[in-house]
């Protein structure tokens, strides 16, 4: 890949407010990684322990149940996959699938901790912005559910 691993992330909204040599700093704790096309990045129940950002490509994200795998959403470049893993270890609660070729970073527990206790100030900054990553997402589905059920009254 030509591009820097900063370069990547000055576009992206999670790291709005990073200087660019900041970015240069979050980015040495980041991976490069690929997958081809049908491929599963990481499946449902599968223990977590990274979270990605896509770079190049789109991925499904596949939630099972009675009726088989639904289809949360597709994801494109500069989308945050996986958040939860990075923060609690747990299962993953869906499967991501390569939709098309992609490229993508990865973030995993190792990196945030050494991140964490090399640069504290900047770990919290990018903390806080996952916080409203995380967020921003509770909300809207929070707003789906309560449609949902609006709806099955």
């Amino acid at each position: 890949m030509k591009s820097s691993i900063a370069d990547i992330l000055d576009g992206l909204n999670l790291f709005v407010g990073f200087s660019y040599p900041e970015l240069g700093v979050v980015g040495r704790f980041m991976m490069f990684q690929s997958a081809k096309k049908g491929e599963v990045i990481f499946q449902e129940g599968d223990q977590g322990s990274f979270m990605l950002i896509l770079t190049q490509g789109s991925i499904s994200i596949l939630k099972g149940g009675e009726h088989g795998q639904q289809l949360l959403s597709c994801e494109g470049r500069g989308r945050i996959v996986g958040e939860m893993a990075l923060l609690d270890r747990e299962r993953r609660s869906a499967t991501c699938v390569v939709n098309s070729d992609c490229e993508y970073l990865t973030f995993n527990q190792e990196g945030l901790k050494r991140f964490a206790a090399e640069y504290p100030a900047l770990a919290y900054r990018f903390m806080f912005c996952l916080a409203q990553v995380l967020s921003r997402r509770l909300r809207r589905t929070s707003g789906m559910m309560a449609d949902f059920l609006g709806e099955s009254a």
